[in-house]
């Protein structure tokens, strides 16, 4: 039998729609993976960045403690969810910047962001710990940022 190549043409166009297909699923596979193992440290201002309360309320121990202004108060999750919520919406986040993080302990994080807000610039210490299968924040202080 004799094969000639212009038989297989109509084929070379399929493979490489395939091949490119598991080219970007590779490509994808690499680039979701750092986001899989991201640091709860970062996710925290992530999240700040975001003003999206509702998820970092996830991360909440509950009860957990929250201190803002000095005023030290313990919380459900529910109850620090609408505290902070309230916080927030007054003083949304322009640029939160990670300033410390502490992750050398797996079972102890704690990390330390500026928020500069619209009207503000504030500190936000929080301190993960591990609860049950996973990391919860057991406490988090938000405290006008000290020049």
């Amino acid at each position: 039998m004799h094969f000639s190549l212009l038989q297989f043409m109509p084929i070379f166009p399929l493979l490489i729609i395939m091949k490119a297909k598991y080219l970007l699923l590779l490509i994808l596979l690499f680039a979701v993976m750092p986001l899989a193992k991201a640091d709860p440290i970062d996710g925290v201002v992530w999240l700040i960045k975001q003003n999206n309360i509702h998820r970092l309320a996830v991360l909440f121990d509950s009860p957990i403690e929250i201190t803002i202004n000095n005023q030290v108060e313990t919380y459900s999750r529910p109850q620090a969810e609408v505290v902070l919520t309230k916080f927030f919406n007054d003083h949304k986040p322009v640029k939160v910047t990670l300033l410390h993080k502490v992750n050398s302990n797996q079972k102890f994080l704690f990390g330390v962001a500026i928020v500069k807000s619209e009207n503000g610039t504030f500190r936000i210490a929080y301190t993960f710990n591990q609860i049950g299968g996973g990391m919860k924040i057991i406490e988090l202080r938000i405290e006008p940022e000290k020049n």
